[in-house]
């Protein structure tokens, strides 16, 4: 018999207190009357969606710098505390269980938002100016697919493992007071909404703003006007939002998770491939000056990223002053970067990435992550969610190891690793010392490991891994009802 499973609307806000975007009774009816009167009422609850994406119950902390990170042992764990029992997989423990039960309602709330708009914005197309439908639409479908495969990948099966036919998770598609609409799908269901909303996010970004537009302008209103540049304000930060190459990007990410090589590798070339009018790079792989100059998420790269609006107090409680924050022992930090074979790397060299100072009052030295700081004091607000590199990695893997060389290159890596591809297996191997240096603190690790099924971490320790903790289990508070 199929199993169900729903989200437990009225449970998860009695139990995390969370706001009323999960409220589907009439009060949300009553509300869309007047919320969707205008443009603006679609463009407000589209950066609400982006909004609740950068807080720190999603990409702002617990899904970049927070869970993926200490499942992947990346930061020293103390015993007995929450990063403790995240790192050892113990899915029993009360506060994880919390945790991930909030980044699931989390994930969810997100998509009720998409789909409030969703539901309305075709009824209403005559509402809007300066081709904003096709645009507001677009990133509403191409984000609502992204989050569900982001779901997909911690909740369900090991790659290698997927039946079709099998339970994979709720693609929610409506707001609904109908428990059998919020159904777990099979994998075949959710492959098919996912790859309809991005087909269809796709046509209708075909002429976004940032595929005719230089980045820099779009980024910089106002400093380029002699360049072509948006007319209507709303334009403009198109690497902030899901635009035209996050949904290629997203395609290549999912056809890659699910082994597809040949259509990861097109996707994902599509994305090196794009170049401005005067035939430069769209998205260039961060350098030297970069690095120098302390941009260390390499912005240039970034094909889709969040603005968090509280870096200032999470990047210092764990970056900047704590002396309990996120870190890493300086000895393996060295082994992870290859010091003695690529002493020159852009990131490690000259206290880029991580540097040790001694801490007063404390009468010792802290080794400092200080990807998400800027000139030692300044937290990094934009917090990269899918960047040009990891579209070169896809390549890589699925068949085109030419691309490694211009990415040895930007990172400033030895140029023997060149002849050291040959094989699937050299090609892997490699491949999980550059996830680790390039995604540090960024989550992406965890994806990696998955991906190839690894039974047993080699870094920062040796760490026996056991296969079925890759799927993470659902919340508790997820659970069959009749009526809301």
């Amino acid at each position: 018999m199929k199993k169900r499973y729903f989200i437990a609307i009225a449970a998860l806000v009695l139990c995390l207190s969370c706001s009323d975007w999960l409220d589907v009774r009439p009060a949300m009816e009553m509300r869309k009357t007047e919320m969707f009167e205008h443009e603006e009422g679609f463009k407000n609850v589209l950066t609400g969606a982006y909004i609740r994406m950068a807080t720190p119950a999603l990409y702002g902390k617990n899904m970049t710098m927070l869970l993926p990170e200490y499942m992947t042992q990346h930061w020293t764990i103390a015993a007995n505390t929450l990063p403790a029992y995240i790192s050892r997989f113990d899915y029993e423990q009360a506060d994880y269980k919390k945790l991930l039960a909030s980044i699931w309602l989390a994930y969810y709330q997100t998509v009720v938002n998409l789909n409030t708009l969703l539901g309305e914005i075709d009824a209403r197309r005559d509402l809007f100016t300066n081709g904003n439908y096709n645009l507001i639409k677009g990133e509403a479908l191409g984000l609502r697919a992204f989050l569900h495969l982001e779901v997909m990948r911690l909740w369900g099966d090991l790659p290698g493992n997927i039946k079709e036919d099998q339970p994979a998770i709720p693609y929610v598609t409506t707001v609904t007071k109908d428990p059998n609409k919020l159904l777990s799908l099979s994998y075949r269901e959710v492959s098919r909404h996912l790859l309809a909303d991005l087909d269809s996010a796709e046509l209708l970004l075909k002429d976004d703003p940032i595929t005719y537009c230089f980045n820099s302008v779009l980024n910089s209103p106002g400093l380029y006007d002699n360049y072509t540049h948006p007319e209507d304000p709303y334009h403009f930060y198109r690497q902030n939002r899901f635009n035209y190459y996050a949904v290629k990007a997203t395609k290549a990410r999912y056809y890659h998770w699910i082994g597809d090589a040949t259509a990861a590798a097109r996707y994902a070339n599509e994305v090196i491939n794009a170049v401005n009018t005067d035939n430069t790079p769209k998205f260039a792989l961060g350098n030297e000056n970069d690095a120098r100059m302390g941009r260390l998420t390499f912005p240039s790269e970034h094909i889709f990223a969040v603005h968090n609006s509280q870096a200032r107090d999470v990047i210092t409680s764990l970056f900047i002053r704590s002396t309990d924050g996120y870190t890493q022992d300086s000895v393996r930090v060295k082994e992870a970067y290859e010091t003695g074979a690529h002493a020159n790397d852009i990131r490690y060299k000259n206290n880029r990435l991580w540097q040790s100072r001694f801490v007063q009052g404390h009468d010792k030295y802290f080794n400092y992550f200080k990807k998400y700081v800027m000139n030692d004091q300044t937290p990094v607000e934009v917090v990269p969610v899918i960047r040009l590199s990891e579209m070169y990695f896809i390549a890589i893997e699925n068949g085109h190891p030419e691309r490694f060389p211009a990415y040895r290159v930007a990172r400033n890596l030895s140029n023997s690793l060149d002849s050291e591809l040959t094989t699937p297996e050299a090609i892997r191997a490699r491949l999980e010392k550059e996830y680790r240096k390039e995604f540090y603190g960024e989550g992406q690790m965890f994806y990696f490991y998955k991906r190839h099924a690894y039974d047993r971490f080699t870094w920062p320790t040796s760490y026996t891994m056991n296969l079925a903790n890759y799927k993470l289990p659902r919340p508790d508070v997820q659970t069959i009802f009749e009526t809301l």
